[in-house]
């Protein structure tokens, strides 16, 4: 399995597990230990930090720049499009709507001052006034981009922020299992969890290892025990080469969210319904923007 159908799968999970809170449902767990939305976002950050250890290294000086081409002319694109869209719906009056709407589309391309609402949208939802909750994730995901840069993708350096991460993320798991429930904690133990994934990836690829197959398929095995701790030698043990002909796994991921609560607000929102909207965004996505942005940059495509 190449690491563009993994991803394209950890899209789809996402979507399926945001499908159940957003219709008001409970949401779908493995065992107990991870819903969908979670195991997917997480095998998003394994890949990403695996892959983009190796583009820093093949060329430190285009690094960012290529990190810059593969999230924002999507996610510019996919928020202009959402304003547009829910300008259609909003109750708010139009000069409120669009003056709201133009400051969220400059925050979240922003990635750092993000903000979830646009004015009389999904108001009265299950997750009401929600326009797009996977934002955060692309925030954390370019904050990581810059730390591997500030540290230059330095081995003894990423391991001992993958050890800090993993410490901060079992001693949180133990001692603070509400943690959900506070904003503060809620930021350092998300940022711990995937800090751990990403840099464990970039760890495996700076170390030059190549997990086997069946420490791989242990670890999927192992996943309902051990949680996300089992994720990166799954992930990185059955990942192979090869590439999909479009990755709509970005495109997927972006557009989703807003979509399903436009069917709920409906009434029409399960998984057929998400999955079906949301694959004619993902594939105008990727050969009308994301593709003829990464031809802009130096090398090969980069994967996330």
């Amino acid at each position: 399995m190449n690491f563009d159908v993994m991803r394209l799968i950890a899209a789809l999970l996402v979507v399926v597990s945001h499908t159940f809170p957003l219709a008001g449902q409970p949401a779908f767990t493995i065992r107990g230990v991870e819903d969908l939305g979670a195991l997917g976002v997480s095998v998003f950050f394994v890949i990403s930090g695996y892959l983009v250890a190796a583009s820093y290294v093949r060329d430190p000086k285009s690094y960012l720049l290529k990190r810059v081409l593969r999230i924002e002319p999507g996610l510019i694109a996919s928020l202009v499009v959402t304003v547009v869209l829910l300008s259609f719906v909003t109750t708010a009056p139009q000069a409120e709507y669009w003056r709201e709407g133009a400051l969220y589309i400059v925050r979240n391309a922003l990635l750092y001052p993000a903000t979830y609402e646009l004015p009389g949208v999904f108001e009265g939802l299950a997750m009401a006034g929600v326009v797009n909750g996977v934002l955060w994730t692309l925030r954390l995901e370019f904050t990581f981009y810059l730390v591997l840069w500030a540290i230059r993708a330095r081995q003894s350096l990423v391991l001992t922020l993958l050890g800090a991460c993993a410490a901060v993320f079992v001693v949180m798991t133990f001692t603070h299992p509400n943690w959900a429930d506070d904003r503060v904690t809620r930021i350092i133990f998300l940022a711990a969890r995937n800090g751990m994934l990403f840099f464990a990836g970039a760890a495996v690829q700076l170390l030059g290892w190549r997990i086997p197959v069946w420490l791989g398929a242990g670890s999927v095995v192992a996943f309902p025990f051990l949680g996300p701790l089992a994720l990166p030698t799954a992930v990185l043990g059955l990942a192979r080469p090869g590439k999909l002909p479009a990755d709509l796994s970005y495109g997927i991921y972006i557009y989703a969210f807003p979509l399903q609560q436009l069917l709920a607000a409906y009434g029409q929102l399960n998984v057929a319904t998400a999955v079906l909207a949301v694959v004619p965004f993902a594939v105008m996505s990727w050969f009308l923007i994301e593709r003829p942005a990464l031809k802009l940059k130096p090398g090969s495509r980069p994967a996330w």
